[in-house]
């Protein structure tokens, strides 16, 4: 508002020519502003993806090797953990693809959403390196955290990215919104309840979220 006011004010202390330059330098302007939303798209979805493998990379290099026949099933249980990692971070990455492939163009919105998705899901790492050197009820409730906040903020970049294109039904586009991350939370509320009370088999139950949320209609 601030900038139109400003633009007016000057616009009237110029001569013709003068404005006819600077509607053409607006245009121009704009047309940048325009190619730059289009490009964004390809870039952040980029972007996701290098991310997202270094995320897989760590969470592998934290996988320690058995040194003895005794380390062997903590080695196994190690592998279990990033498997169950892996499918996590590969659903959400799945989601974030189908999310951009729906859209023609990012605005800042839709750039803020997305680091905000990327900062969560770094965590996700950090969370399962936990679970390999200590289980216990309090890395395991962590994990469940650390998914149920992702979840919100995946569901935060879909509404941000798609909220043009259903501003006509903007209420029935925040409703279905809702109902998923609705569903998605109370998959998460009762994991982490099983997690303070049952950590090992709160891990092995994890790779449930992944297979519904694959299943579930968008």
């Amino acid at each position: 508002m601030k900038q139109k006011i400003k633009s007016a004010f000057v616009r009237r202390h110029m001569s013709e020519e003068d404005n006819r330059k600077y509607e053409h330098m607006l245009q121009k302007r704009a047309e940048g502003e325009r190619r730059l939303r289009t490009s964004m798209i390809s870039h952040l979805s980029t972007l996701n993806d290098g991310v997202i493998a270094i995320f897989i990379t760590v969470m592998m290099l934290e996988i320690p090797f058995p040194t003895s026949e005794r380390t062997y099933w903590d080695f196994v249980w190690s592998v279990l953990v990033f498997l169950v990692s892996f499918f996590i971070v590969a659903d959400f990455w799945y989601d974030s693809k189908q999310i951009f492939e729906a859209v023609k163009e990012a605005d800042h919105l839709v750039i803020v959403a997305n680091f905000l998705f990327l900062a969560s899901l770094a965590l996700i790492p950090v969370a399962t390196k936990w679970i390999m050197h200590e289980e216990n009820r309090y890395s395991t409730v962590h994990f469940g955290a650390i998914y149920m906040l992702t979840s919100i903020l995946l569901q935060f970049l879909y509404y941000s990215a798609l909220r043009k294109r259903f501003r006509d039904n903007i209420g029935l586009f925040f409703i279905m919104i809702l109902s998923r991350m609705g569903f998605l939370l109370g998959i998460s509320a009762v994991l982490m309840l099983i997690s303070w009370f049952q950590p090992h088999w709160a891990v092995i139950l994890y790779i449930i979220l992944p297979v519904v949320s694959f299943f579930m209609p968008w």
